[in-house]
């Protein structure tokens, strides 16, 4: 009877500590294919972030390229595949081949010199661009009630509050509370498109997209800009800027040539033209708008730079970059 007893007891014994060694291999193993995804998916992202290090390296490559003195924006496309092939070559990225280049875009910003950067006006002096632009809309002949409720919206776009500016709760409803990243931006505004359809009916027709930027200094170009822009940039009465207009572009009139009286037509906008100068620019700038986009195998990488070829070496006045990691 002791011997049987002592057999189940043995017995029992073993039945328990086979299940807690099943229960520590299964422990053990969970734990060791936990460690494993673990340690697969920090490797992953540190491939990864290597790869968006590198595309962004590849990206300033574009960059580089485009502060070459002798290259001009219609080259770009050219000299980027060039050095694309270059870069393909001569990095290493393992045993396994990884596709390494860049795309570029390269835009003259000369034109954006002659329109109103909407950013800068409604970011400034909030009573100053109240003024620009409802002078500027008037002589657009828009309604003044649709005017003050469009420029309300505006400020309200950009302002980073969540308050209304005008007594339209709903101009806050789908505003970005931030600057306009791009023109096309401003068609969302609300109370935009009745005021581009009054611009375009009336007398001028007036292509009201088409006087704004996003782009360049905030300052306007007396050199090039148009006499409607001139006039409400600068605060003046409708027509004031005839006679400049009419003598800008010298005795040869052909705009943009070496005998333009731009400078020497100034008293011609204002006697006191002194207390707008750091508004406007007299001398075109060759300013240029750079995109580049590097590869590196899945991951991209955007930089854009604003570039002034006036000066001998280009000099970059503004660079920033656009992330655009994949997962």
């Amino acid at each position: 009877m002791k011997d049987m007893r002592s057999k189940k007891h043995c017995t029992h014994s073993s039945g328990v500590a086979l299940i807690v060694v099943l229960w520590a291999v299964g422990l053990i193993s969970t734990a060791l294919f936990g460690l494993v995804t673990i340690l697969q998916r920090q490797i992953g992202q540190e491939v990864a972030a290597l790869q968006n290090a590198r595309a962004m390296l590849v990206a300033e490559s574009g960059i580089q390229m485009a502060l070459h003195s002798q290259l001009r924006p219609e080259d770009m496309a050219d000299a980027s595949k060039q050095l694309s092939g270059r870069l393909q070559e001569g990095w290493s990225t393992g045993k396994t081949p990884v596709e390494v280049h860049f795309e570029i875009e390269a835009k003259d910003m000369s034109e954006d010199a002659a329109k109103i950067n909407i950013n800068a006006l409604l970011l400034g002096d909030k009573t100053l661009a109240r003024s620009v632009l409802q002078n500027l809309f008037a002589g657009w002949e828009v309604n003044l009630t649709t005017s003050s409720a469009l420029i309300d919206a505006l400020l309200d776009w950009v302002d980073a509050d969540g308050l209304s500016t005008g007594s339209n709760s709903g101009t806050e409803s789908s505003a970005r509370n931030g600057p306009f990243e791009k023109i096309e931006e401003l068609e969302k505004v609300v109370g935009w498109a009745e005021m581009a359809k009054e611009a375009k009916e009336g007398s001028r027709s007036v292509d009201a997209l088409s006087k704004f930027t996003v782009f360049g200094a905030g300052k306007l170009s007396l050199r090039s800009a148009e006499q409607d822009l001139i006039e409400a940039w600068l605060e003046l009465g409708a027509g004031a800027a005839t006679n400049f207009i009419r003598q800008r572009p010298g005795p040869d009139q052909i705009s943009g040539t070496a005998d333009d009286m731009v400078t020497q037509g100034l008293p011609l906008l204002d006697a006191n033209y002194d207390k707008w100068m750091d508004r406007v620019v007299v001398a075109e700038e060759d300013l240029w708008r750079v995109t580049s986009t590097g590869f590196v195998g899945k991951a991209k990488r955007k930089v854009v730079a604003l570039i002034s070829r006036t000066s001998n070496p280009p000099q970059v006045k503004a660079r920033w970059s656009e992330e655009d990691a994949n997962p």
